[in-house]
């Protein structure tokens, strides 16, 4: 069984473990997940290959417990749509080589912002204001600033660049050429190697307690602290379980995965001496 579950305790004192709560399915290759503000979750549906401008991807929203709210194409209209960022009273979506702003009461399209240049735009964040976004097909980050898209960085270092994690003083971004967490500084924009031996690593985030979660696609869901190795928490390969862009909401985490076409979600379980409850 798919959620069959992984373990309760962690595996080391300072890496969680992760109990099952709930698997939402029927999904078109889901690749990324973000909590909608309401409680619930929004669900990007590539709905074909991950390049494919076909115009039948879309948005999907769920509540707390990973029920569908409203018509499943809640936003229609999207060529492969992957990363989410909510920010300035929008959603913004990427959208192959185009960035989208979708009204998050309602799902209308309010405005694309074409990418020069971008030929698989993956992941997006917000900061300040501003909207930065991956490009996994050139090694690119650009940003969008009020209504004006420009490229913020461009290194051999951010090749097949992934997830973006921003926080104070420095963007956190994962590589699935040579599966590295990198730190870019937001002022220099100087870029430092904090850890390696994730190729293909997909989403990023930060749990409550400081550590990060980390995915690879392939099927696997690590833990890491900076300073130490990354450590696996689980791995679904047989049958293939692909992990994708996850989000955390306080202490649950939140996994699209592209196959077999669901939703999970994930308490995060810890030793008492790490702050979180357990279970």
């Amino acid at each position: 069984m798919f959620l069959a579950a992984i373990t309760g305790i962690c595996l080391a004192s300072h890496t969680p473990g992760f109990d099952p709560l709930w698997r939402a399915d029927g999904f078109d290759n889901p690749e990324s997940v973000i909590a909608d503000g309401r409680g619930g979750y929004v669900v990007s549906n590539v709905n074909g290959a991950g390049a494919e401008a076909n115009g039948e991807g879309y948005l999907t929203r769920l509540d707390a417990a990973g029920a569908v709210v409203g018509a499943r194409r809640w936003a229609g209209g999207l060529n492969a749509p992957k990363g989410l960022a909510l920010a300035n009273g929008r959603l913004y979506v990427t959208d192959i080589d185009s960035l989208v702003a979708i009204d998050p009461q309602d799902g209308r399209i309010l405005q694309r912002y074409p990418v020069d240049g971008a030929r698989f735009l993956n992941d997006t964040a917000a900061h300040d204001g501003r909207i930065l976004v991956s490009d996994s097909g050139t090694g690119r980050i650009h940003v969008l600033d009020g209504d004006a898209v420009s490229l913020w960085l461009e290194d051999d270092a951010l090749a097949g660049i992934n997830g973006l994690w921003p926080e104070t003083g420095r963007l956190l971004a994962t590589t699935m050429e040579r599966g590295e967490i990198l730190s870019i500084d937001w002022q220099t924009r100087a870029i430092t190697v904090l850890a390696d031996g994730l190729p293909d690593a997909d989403g990023i985030a930060r749990t409550a307690h400081g550590g990060y979660v980390i995915s690879q696609w392939p099927g696997d869901v690590w833990y890491w602290r900076e300073g130490e190795d990354p450590q696996r928490i689980f791995e679904r390969h047989d049958p293939p379980v692909l992990m994708n862009d996850l989000t955390i909401v306080e202490d649950r985490v939140i996994i699209p995965h592209w196959l077999p076409g669901a939703v999970s979600a994930w308490q995060i379980t810890c030793p008492q001496d790490d702050g979180l409850k357990r279970k």
